[in-house]
């Protein structure tokens, strides 16, 4: 039996400058039994939400925020930023709290930069109900130690209980890929959240802030005795929930294509700033690659991805190879939701995914070209 848990307890801030993300990941904790969250169209709007939310809970609408859920890319102020600013500044209201990074771009260095800020889980788009749901339940079955030292605050990034070389890593900069977990035990002051310690000492390198489990806690009493998880048919539910949104998402991608043709036009014909249009079709290249597989459109998520790492420099000279690569990607993008092909798509998947490698591969240039637009 499934153990009845108070989730009108927690509240989860999400941060998403997509209005179409920002609702699937709403409809996603609303269908696990998650109701009480806060909506931020940005990182600028989320830090003058926390900060009113410490100032005058009540008029900001807000009180404490258990969990955050944050976009990675995101305008003006990205989500490590972001990250940074909950984890150091003194206005943040809780440098504790769970904090959970999605993006559709979740390569090595984009994974280690928000580890390197503190981060607490990264949920990789296109992400499932279910996959949510893990990392939700993560944070609060096994909360990590936090970490100060040199440089860096945030949870525990070693997931094996090994001592950590700060030495290293912060002063010898010409081996930045060295192990580093050689500080000696007597290096490290451990803090309870119920210890009666109120000073820190002076000769350590590194501190451990062990805070007792609040969220757990906020969750009831049967939380406390016995395996928390959210029930198969709960998660069942979510997934269908984010299937009926299909519809709302062809209508968006019917949007993005509208507007990356038109900046690939700007493009063709000397139209405005070069720089804007090819930032414009990076951008929803990275919403594509972040959103199609969820709606079972793993061609999508595909080509957005390419079509991304082929528009990075925005400020890169646009040749005619790289307009013929990137009418190709809008191209294959359109027949897929035009003939609704979903899944792998068979032989006319495959066929597709060959001609976008071939023309990866006969159009791509060095990204390092300089401007001359």
């Amino acid at each position: 039996m499934m153990l009845k848990l108070n989730w009108d307890n927690i509240t989860i801030m999400v941060i998403d400058d997509n209005s179409f993300m920002r609702n699937l990941i709403v409809t996603t904790l609303r269908a696990l039994g998650i109701n009480n969250i806060s909506t931020q169209a940005g990182a600028k709007e989320a830090i003058t939400a926390l900060k009113e939310s410490r100032r005058n809970p009540v008029e900001a609408g807000i009180g404490t925020v258990d969990i955050v859920l944050s976009d990675f890319v995101m305008p003006d102020l990205d989500g490590t930023l972001f990250l940074r600013w909950v984890r150091t500044n003194k206005l943040a209201p809780d440098r504790f709290v769970p904090f959970v990074m999605l993006s559709g771009a979740a390569d090595q260095a984009i994974v280690e930069a928000a580890r390197d800020a503190g981060v607490t889980e990264f949920l990789a788009k296109p992400f499932s109900a279910k996959a949510m749901a893990d990392r939700i339940l993560e944070v609060i079955k096994n909360p990590r130690q936090f970490v100060l030292a040199p440089g860096y605050f945030g949870p525990d990034r070693r997931r094996q209980d090994r001592p950590a070389n700060w030495q290293t890593l912060y002063d010898d900069t010409s081996r930045p890929d060295r192990d580093r977990r050689i500080t000696k035990a007597s290096e490290i002051q451990v803090v309870h959240t119920r210890s009666n310690i109120r000073s820190l000492r002076d000769d350590v390198r590194a501190i451990y802030f062990r805070p007792i489990n609040k969220l757990r806690e906020k969750l009831g009493p049967n939380a406390m005795r016995g395996q928390l998880d959210f029930d198969p048919l709960v998660i069942q539910a979510a997934e269908q929930r984010i299937q009926e949104l299909v519809g709302d998402y062809s209508t968006w991608v019917g949007n993005y294509l509208d507007s990356i043709t038109e900046s690939y036009e700007a493009l063709k014909h000397g139209g405005g700033r070069h720089q804007d249009h090819v930032l414009n079709i990076n951008q929803i290249a990275h919403e594509l690659r972040g959103q199609g597989g969820i709606f079972d459109y793993p061609l999508i998520t595909a080509f957005g991805k390419t079509l991304y790492e082929a528009t990075l420099a925005s400020d890169a000279q646009v040749t005619e190879n790289r307009l013929k690569l990137i009418k190709a990607h809008i191209d294959a993008i359109r027949v897929v939701f035009t003939k609704k092909i979903k899944g792998q798509g068979g032989d006319v998947g495959r066929a597709m995914m060959k001609d976008i490698q071939r023309a990866v591969q006969k159009y791509s240039e060095p990204l390092s070209a300089p401007s001359h637009g």
